[in-house]
């Protein structure tokens, strides 16, 4: 009977009311004794051998959604059975669905802002490549199954959304693993007739495709405020599906209908082929020719037009040189459009995320080569022989500051021809700096160390690197312009990583991201300890200011529980009041970095490093935002009681600890920083995201049949091998990040945080970073 749970304990929960029942479930609202937080339970309705295939289907959901670790999918809590009634306790987010939202929207005849709109597919859209990525698809993708949630205070209907919105994905009650063979009965459907894909529709086999056509659906229904298919009957509706095309939304950019069009393609093997690359193909036609875009899609809206904003929303306040990532957008944007006029749709040839095991391809646009010069110098040298298997790679460490080192490894390269030697070179459009001089020995091995004297960030400074052939008795202290390898950063990545390696103003204490997120989140993990020592010595008071010390660092200045917990008269916070978590209009060092990794990751032109330490970053800070929450709820925990909290301090060092170091995710007993890292993979991982794999110029025998004028590569010019002078940025704008003039008169430069991770070397000479 409906209701009949009210009033009565599961486990540790208390049931209060009900909030909603389906054809197999009731979901309610509880309280968890021990947390002291709201919590929603899933209660499996009348369970029987009949309904085997259900509770099988019921238990599979809390094991699958439990093993997944997003910050836009339901967290589960626990799963147990009572009395042979199986639940699920998971995450309760006080705010309505997508569906209500969309449905008070319409019927006052409005939509959802352009904007909201990216950033609502986007978010959903990386939910689901999380699921899909651990072989799991949702096959119910519907605004019913989006919840909506805020840190700002509770979403109401009848008012905008909350800049710091984020759909929650839930209900995964039709989930089903990827590599599996078995095909839905015949003549059966699972999912909603509204939102289902073709292949749904027909019974047949499903794989992750159909959640990216039943998530076109849902942005449909943004767009133009109502579904493309619909019918008197549910046979009628599944039909259209299967054979007609939606209509075109009126006024829409021919840009975004393309994207559309792409999503719900009949044929899967049509459609984007992941939900990120649906999600990035959005964004970029949101991007295109702004101006254009009048959303008149539903009569007597109140305001047709759409402003476009920056989708950025996570980025953090006010940061610099906007301007000139606007620039470089529209340049992209314009190379994006000849694409679109010029043939078949432009997002086929997007390029997905390279993966862990996967073989990076170059090609002629992803390395940015130096600039030719008009040179008098005669320096000559025989063309190096080719080797395919030569590997050069320049990484980036601390040593005595933030970035100072450069450290080069070869591997299989062939010796210089005889009389010459292999100079490295790091440099801008303004200036560089000669590394040193390689040598290899017989089996082609090789390393080079540079470590700034001045500790300048070298990632910061420099976007480019290039070896040279020079003549062992040259005496000239300027470069030839024999260049045998080259590597350039992408402009817009080269910002991405800028933003997170090194200082610039809005940074909190002018500190880079990356290491401002180590530091605190170290700090962290020693205030947890030093909690475990003062409850051991009774020292109760010490407890609630340390635990109140850790709050604040978690939820920063601008959340309403940064507070005076302890009621001592002092805020307590050794941290710079950033958080790690959205606070206000600051997004904390997770969303802030997630942001940056995120943007340089989905580069059409991102390096090979980029992408793989890119995608392990991320990675880490899923994980790091799941014990997070976890830490922040065992600390609120031990603020709110008077004294037996020994449990709770343990649960704490704990999380503290795997914040820190990672977590053995899948109990094998050791932790791999790709899946299960925490703080420390994050530290690494970043920095692998700046590493430089030169690749051979034309001056390589063997390797292209056409050469710039002059018959060769060459350099830039430059004030030859100075570490002072101007600095600049990415793609030879001359506009730079240098930590140097970011750092406030007077301010002394900050040291790297100690015990930093740095990248290991294996035995194939590669840099533990980049597997």
């Amino acid at each position: 009977m409906s209701g009949n749970w009210v009033g009565k304990t599961l486990g540790k929960v208390q049931i209060e009311s009900l909030i909603a029942r389906g054809g197999m479930a009731e979901v309610y609202l509880g309280t968890h004794i021990t947390l002291d937080r709201k919590v929603a339970v899933k209660i499996l309705r009348n369970p029987s051998e009949e309904h085997s295939d259900a509770l099988e289907r019921f238990q599979r959901e809390a094991r699958v959604i439990a093993s997944l670790r997003h910050p836009n999918i339901i967290q589960v809590f626990d799963f147990d059975t009572v009395d042979n009634d199986p639940y699920i306790v998971m995450e309760y987010v006080e705010g309505p669905s997508l569906s209500a939202y969309l449905h008070f929207l319409h019927k006052n005849n409005k939509t959802l802002p352009l904007p909201h709109i990216a950033r609502m597919l986007g978010s959903v859209a990386s939910a689901l490549q999380h699921a899909h990525n651990n072989k799991i698809i949702h096959r119910d993708i519907k605004p019913g199954n989006i919840l909506l949630a805020s840190h700002s205070g509770q979403i109401e209907l009848n008012k905008p959304l909350p800049d710091d919105f984020e759909p929650v994905l839930t209900d995964f009650g039709l989930i089903r693993f990827l590599d599996t063979a078995r095909q839905t009965t015949s003549g059966v459907t699972a999912g909603t007739p509204a939102y289902m894909s073709p292949e749904q529709a027909q019974g047949e086999t499903t794989d992750g495709l159909t959640d990216i056509y039943s998530l076109g659906i849902v942005l449909y229904e943004m767009l133009a405020g109502k579904l493309p298919f619909d019918g008197e009957t549910t046979v009628s509706i599944l039909l259209k599906h299967v054979n007609e095309p939606p209509s075109p939304i009126p006024g829409l950019s021919p840009f975004m209908q393309e994207v559309l069009d792409k999503a719900l393609a009949k044929k899967r093997e049509d459609r984007f082929q992941s939900p990120m690359e649906f999600a990035n193909a959005f964004s970029a036609a949101v991007d295109i020719n702004p101006s254009t875009m009048q959303m008149e899609v539903i009569p007597g809206a109140g305001n047709s037009t759409t402003q476009v904003n920056s989708l950025a929303e996570t980025k953090l306040q006010n940061k610099p040189e906007q301007s000139k990532r606007s620039g470089w957008t529209r340049i992209a944007i314009t190379g994006i459009l000849a694409l679109m006029l010029g043939g078949f749709l432009f997002f086929n040839k997007l390029p997905l995320s390279t993966s862990a095991t996967g073989t990076a391809t170059t090609t002629n646009t992803s390395m940015v080569l130096p600039p030719t010069i008009t040179s008098t110098d005669t320096r000559t040298a025989t063309p190096v022989p080719i080797n395919l298997e030569t590997r050069l790679v320049i990484h980036f460490h601390d040593e005595n500051a933030i970035a100072d080192q450069a450290f080069l490894e070869a591997y299989r390269v062939p010796a210089p021809p005889e009389g010459n030697n292999f100079e490295v070179w790091l440099f801008n459009s303004k200036e560089r700096i000669s590394l040193g001089i390689l040598s290899v020995d017989v089996e082609g091995k090789g390393e080079l160390s540079y470590t700034d004297a001045q500790g300048t960030n070298l990632i910061a400074k420099f976007d480019r690197a290039e070896i040279t052939l020079e003549p062992q008795e040259d005496t000239n202290p300027s470069p030839t312009k024999l260049v045998v390898y080259s590597f350039a950063l992408p402009t817009d990545g080269t910002e991405n990583i800028r933003f997170l390696l090194s200082s610039f103003p809005t940074a909190p204490d002018q500190v880079a991201l990356i290491q401002g997120m180590y530091i605190d989140i170290q700090k962290i993990d020693e205030l947890a300890r030093e909690m475990d020592a003062a409850h051991g010595s009774g020292n109760v008071a010490r407890v609630h200011q340390l635990a109140e010390n850790i709050m604040n660092m978690i939820v920063g200045a601008q959340s309403p529980n940064y507070k005076d917990w302890d009621n001592n008269g002092n805020i307590t916070d050794d941290g710079s009041g950033y958080g790690l978590l959205l606070n206000g209009s600051n997004p904390g060092y997770f969303g802030a970095i997630y942001s940056e990794t995120d943007n340089a990751v989905n580069l059409s032109d991102a390096s090979q490093p980029m992408t793989t330490n890119g995608e392990y970053l991320k990675n880490s800070l899923q994980n790091l935002a799941q014990l997070t929450s976890q830490l922040q709820e065992t600390v609120t925990a031990i603020l709110k009681s008077p004294s037996d909290v020994k449990e709770q301090i343990a649960n704490a060092v704990t999380f503290a600890d795997q914040m820190l170091n990672g977590l053995d995710l899948d109990g094998n007993g050791s932790i791999e920083p790709a899946t299960e890292g925490g703080a420390q993979a994050a530290y690494m991982y970043s920095y692998g995201m700046a590493d430089m794999p030169l690749e051979p110029t034309g001056l390589i025998a063997g390797i292209g049949t056409s050469t710039p004028p002059g018959g060769i590569y060459q350099p830039t010019t430059s004030s030859n091998g100075s570490n002072g002078g101007s600095s600049s940025g990415g793609g030879g704008s001359g506009e730079g990040v240098s930590p140097t003039q970011h750092v406030p008169p007077g301010q002394v430069k900050t040291k790297k945080p100690t015990n930093t991770p740095r990248p290991k070397k294996n035995n194939n000479g590669n840099n533990g970073n980049n597997p």
